[in-house]
């Protein structure tokens, strides 16, 4: 025992230098340099270096009590703004995911910005499709008279046997694809919330319902008892990489606010919320992928669970029946 509560403290104490005294450290040290600096003298390294010694040969700066107290004041303001940024990471998730109780016109305004979007790529999409259609139409009349026109003159040594009408080209298709693809980079399905990440969560939602009839918030937690340890860590992994990515948006939205006294910050703020957001997308749309395939693959072992079906496949009546049962009756 312990062994092991040494073990675990030990994996506890990297995890929290890791995650906060590390960058924490990072974002003390800009701090430093940005009141050292300001505007005025951004990026005069010399002028660091000279005040950062004038600093040092101090003789108060030598005694054993004033290093110790200057290293607890460093580690606790690091702790301190690892914290800041973790409780932002919480804020900046909830915004990725819609989450907006201060900002409620505004979400409803992007929202229907963005539905308009979804709608008109969507046009465009049927537009096409159509054509297509219309195309495959017109080649299909065309076959008919051919082959009309051939059992009429007979076979001969110069008739021309008519075959099987000609698929689409890849070339025909490609249009269409890249308006699926365009529209896609939007929403998946017709968007309800003001930004991508929160439709790609609620895409996984409704794909399902429309695929399935399951009500998700309540099948979930039924289905993740069933999960194999692999599937779960999959999962777990998408959404650490979530928090992560958040976490990362967060130093940079801190960094941005120490703009306000050196403007170089803010160039570490705009690459630290880039990079932070796409990371997010990309966590987003993996772990939405993976909820969707956990109940594609696995639907049917939930069925058994429940006592409702021992079918091979998973219908939509079946996912009738589970979704009264979780819901209990509602």
């Amino acid at each position: 025992m312990t062994a092991f509560l040494a073990a675990l403290g030990g994996k506890l104490a990297d995890k929290w230098v890791s995650l906060l005294v590390l960058p924490g450290f990072l974002f003390t040290t800009l701090v430093v340099v940005a009141h050292q600096l300001g505007h005025t003298h951004a990026l005069d390294t010399g002028l660091l270096v000279r005040r950062l010694d004038t600093l040092a040969a101090e003789p108060a700066a030598r005694t054993p009590g004033t290093v110790a107290l200057v290293l607890a004041l460093v580690l606790a303001a690091s702790a301190g703004a690892g914290l800041l940024a973790a409780a932002l990471a919480a804020w900046v998730e909830r915004w990725w995911l819609g989450d907006w109780p201060f900002a409620t016109r505004l979400g409803e305004r992007l929202s229907r910005r963005r539905r308009a979007q979804w709608e008109r790529a969507d046009r465009l999409c049927a537009q096409e499709r159509q054509r297509l259609v219309e195309a495959a139409e017109v080649a299909e009349v065309a076959e008919a008279r051919t082959r009309d026109a051939a059992a009429e003159l007979g076979p001969g040594p110069g008739a021309v046997v008519p075959g099987r009408a000609a698929e689409p080209a890849s070339a025909d298709v490609l249009p269409l694809t890249r308006l699926y693809e365009a529209r896609n980079r939007i929403a998946l399905t017709r968007p309800a919330h003001p930004t991508w990440m929160a439709d790609r969560m609620s895409a996984a939602e409704f794909r399902l319902r429309a695929a399935y009839a399951v009500d998700l918030p309540t099948a979930w937690p039924r289905l993740w008892l069933l999960l194999p340890d692999a599937a779960r860590d999959d999962l777990r992994s998408a959404r650490t990489e979530l928090t992560t990515s958040a976490r990362r948006a967060a130093w940079g939205v801190l960094c941005l606010a120490l703009a306000v006294w050196w403007w170089p910050a803010a160039a570490v703020a705009l690459v630290a919320v880039g990079s932070g957001r796409r990371s997010g997308r990309q966590s987003v749309d993996a772990f939405a992928a993976l909820v969707e395939s956990s109940m594609d693959v696995y639907g049917r072992d939930l069925a058994r669970a429940l006592g409702l079906s021992d079918e091979a496949e998973f219908s939509r009546a079946t996912g009738v029946r589970i979704t009264r049962i979780t819901r209990k009756g509602e």
